[in-house]
């Protein structure tokens, strides 16, 4: 009741249809610390589904020269070295984003993502232009009751938290047979491998190679997916993604969520493949009913990781983009 009445009177409406959510602490890397532009907002690099903050390092120390602006490669939940947690949506994915940027005191940012990092991106810019999102508490006496995201609703007009959204190679409109019918074979097919018997990352790597080759044609996806092969925590080798979690929210990765009445009005660049289905033009109508202000430019002689395709023609793109929306 007295949380209550302090929100009342701070003209701010308490939505509780998020406030159960559990946020993780997302593992990430800055580059620029020094040397950048400290007013101008950083450079957020979501990466795709069994992808990790490592595959964004060349580029962020790319862009935050070209830029002079801080750049930030995230590992999201799930992935890399951030927690394995239960659940794996995008409005978990996004309350997990939306924590680290108040963790890092960022007021204003520019997000960058891939695949499913660019609908975590997507999402992110939908929801913080009209919520602020700070985590609860709720105690009975002594005992922690909720722990989660809770969703702050100002009645004044804020300004968007989100200075410019960078997609790569998909779209919250439709989802191409690839992600939809490939992906579930090929994380099987990973679950399916046992680490029992190997005692080096190098060997593990390679016999997993051997098996996954009979799946994926693709060579920078292959490699991407075999960077997930680590020593984990328990000092194991294993996967670092949490596999379990994703094969059983798969369904909510696959599907963009219809936020109604939520509209994103700041500078929008979808750049795709164009050798890649993730991205058709076609969508370009619908995705303008979210994001106004949205454009789909494609790389020639790419496909769905267009950026390892032709890095050069990619970061041409991306930083021209960044550097007129700072």
């Amino acid at each position: 009741m007295a949380l209550a009445s302090i929100l009342r009177r701070s003209h701010i409406i308490l939505d509780i249809t998020h406030a159960v959510r559990k946020v993780a602490n997302l593992s990430y890397k800055i580059f620029g610390e020094s040397d950048v532009d400290p007013d101008s907002p950083p450079i957020f690099l979501f990466h795709g589904l069994l992808g990790t903050k490592k595959h964004w390092e060349s580029f962020g120390k790319t862009m935050m020269n070209m830029t002079q602006r801080i750049v930030v490669a995230v590992d999201l939940r799930n992935h890399g070295d951030s927690p394995h947690v239960n659940s794996h949506k995008y409005d978990d994915m996004a309350g997990d984003i939306l924590k680290l940027f108040s963790k890092l005191s960022i007021e204003k940012a520019s997000v960058v993502g891939h695949g499913m990092g660019g609908r975590a991106s997507m999402y992110v810019s939908l929801m913080a232009e009209w919520a602020n999102e700070q985590i609860i508490y709720f105690w009975f006496g002594k005992t922690p009751f909720v722990k989660g995201l809770c969703t702050l609703k100002s009645t004044n007009k804020k300004p968007e938290k989100i200075s410019a959204l960078l997609v790569v190679d998909i779209s919250p409109v439709s989802t191409c047979v690839d992600l939809r019918e490939q992906f579930p074979k090929i994380m099987s097919m990973m679950k399916e491998f046992s680490f029992k018997e190997q005692k080096k990352v190098k060997i593990a790597q390679r016999e997993v190679k051997k098996k996954l080759k009979t799946l994926i044609s693709d060579e920078i996806l292959l490699k991407a997916i075999l960077s997930n092969v680590t020593i984990r925590s328990t000092g194991i080798i294993g996967w670092s993604c949490n596999l379990d979690v994703l094969i059983k929210e798969f369904k909510h990765i696959i599907t963009f969520p219809r936020l109604k009445n939520k509209i994103y009005y700041g500078p929008t660049l979808f750049i795709g493949g164009q050798l890649s289905d993730y991205l058709p033009p076609d969508d370009l109508t619908a995705i303008r009913d979210m994001f106004p202000r949205a454009v789909i430019t494609y790389i020639p002689h790419t496909g769905h990781s267009l950026y390892a395709d032709d890095p050069k023609s990619f970061l041409e793109v991306a930083i021209a983009f960044l550097k007129t929306n700072d």
